[in-house]
């Protein structure tokens, strides 16, 4: 049973690597703006402090367990030497996990959700439509469970050398 849990921990770890780097690959000329992307994903712990106290810790991932809460940071720097304007970092909600809500975190960035990879929008206007038993269609707001994306756009230009990072939380299945 533990190799499936390291298996699975892998797994979501190794998905939002691939789909981050996929979406946002260096450019080859120097002379351009590269932002170039680091993943991390840590596990919520609970440790007891010097008093014998409960509080939350943040670890590497080990291993998971359904009802684990885990942090994904990007961390973006300019590699290249000129200033990025209009960056813009997309990333997966992992399988086998679901979005925390009201985690997500990118200071200077518009950051918007998707329930498809493709559109993306405020939470307030992510919406889906159900066909009913009568044929018609209804509009129903998506959940934060439901968000599969999520996408910061760069408010700010990042100068070269310069970094920033952006995270979210999301729970084991």
């Amino acid at each position: 049973m533990r190799w499936k849990r390291m298996f699975m921990a892998l797994s979501i770890v190794a998905a939002a690597l691939h789909l981050v780097g996929a979406t946002n690959a260096l450019a080859a000329d120097p002379a351009k703006p590269q932002l170039a992307l680091t993943l991390t994903a840590q596990k919520e712990v609970t440790a007891k402090d010097a008093e014998g106290k409960p509080k939350a810790e943040w670890q590497e991932v080990r291993d998971v367990k359904p009802g684990d809460i885990l942090k994904y940071t990007i961390t973006y720097r300019n590699v290249g030497t000129v200033e990025a304007r209009d960056g813009r970092i997309v990333d997966p909600v992992p399988q086998e996990t679901s979005y925390v809500s009201g985690s997500v975190e990118g200071k200077d960035a518009e950051i918007t959700f998707s329930l498809d990879g493709k559109t993306y929008q405020a939470p307030p206007m992510l919406k889906y439509k159900v066909r009913q038993a009568d044929g018609t269609e209804a509009e129903h707001d998506a959940t934060p469970e439901m968000y599969t994306h999520i996408q910061w756009k760069l408010l700010k230009p990042v100068p070269p050398g310069g970094t920033g990072s952006v995270s979210f939380k999301a729970k084991v299945k």
